[in-house]
């Protein structure tokens, strides 16, 4: 065998893996082409992969207190809370909701530091009843922050909500949300910033159903800066 000989057979060889790689990828994933004769429910399949192949991720799991679950008073909830509002406004999230009625970041960090994530994006909204109960806050918040990140998760953190009256430490810890989603790269709702009318309130604390609209608004802006793909279509 001559050298010219020699090369080519090696140059065939070395390609024989491509040419069954290339050969397996289109025997698991069917053309168009090959759909062309298929019957319509075929059909119908093929449009479902499709549809499911450049579908983009829009989970998100929340965690917060009772305004995020949409708590109307110590004991009741909304019918329509904000997991609910949500859906409704941005049909795209797929929405998880771990908001429980008078939690606090102080008193969650410990389960929450265990936690594995599925969702592409973690909503923290607390700070009300660490300011009510006197417990430190930033610490906290900075923790569960770190402990989503290092899973490669997008934060999202929500200002504190107004409330009728003084609550001592409000508005402190709607500082520290600002800062704390500043220095850690996490996506500020600027809860703070929406409309705020007491007649709106289902009580001194928990927003009425109006309200609650208008926070969720925010936050789902908040989610769009993180996933614009997801945002409903004609927002």
């Amino acid at each position: 065998m001559n050298h010219r000989k020699a090369g080519r057979l090696r140059t065939a060889v070395g390609l024989l893996p491509l040419f069954v790689m290339v050969a397996g990828m289109t025997g698991c994933a069917p053309s168009r082409v090959e759909w062309r004769n298929a019957s319509p429910q075929d059909e119908e399949q093929w449009r479902r992969q499709q549809k499911l192949q450049f579908q983009p991720d829009c989970s998100v799991t929340l965690w917060g207190d009772s305004i995020l679950n949409g708590g109307r008073d110590i004991t009741q909830r909304s019918a329509d809370p904000p997991a609910l509002i949500l859906r409704r406004q941005r049909p795209r999230y797929a929405v998880e909701d771990n908001s429980v009625p008078g939690d606090r970041a102080h008193a969650r960090e410990p389960q929450f530091l265990r936690l594995s994530f599925r969702a592409r994006i973690v909503v923290l909204q607390y700070g009300v009843n660490d300011a009510g109960n006197g417990h430190a806050y930033e610490r906290a918040l900075r923790a569960m922050v770190a402990h989503a990140q290092a899973q490669g998760r997008a934060v999202v953190i929500t200002g504190l909500s107004r409330v009728r009256g003084v609550l001592p430490g409000r508005d402190a810890n709607d500082a520290i949300a600002r800062r704390v989603a500043s220095d850690t790269g996490s996506t500020f709702a600027d809860w703070g910033a929406v409309r705020f009318d007491p007649a709106d309130m289902a009580d001194s604390v928990h927003p009425g159903a109006p309200y609650a609209e208008r926070l969720t608004a925010q936050l789902a802006l908040a989610l769009d800066r993180v996933a614009p793909e997801c945002a409903a279509p004609g927002r």
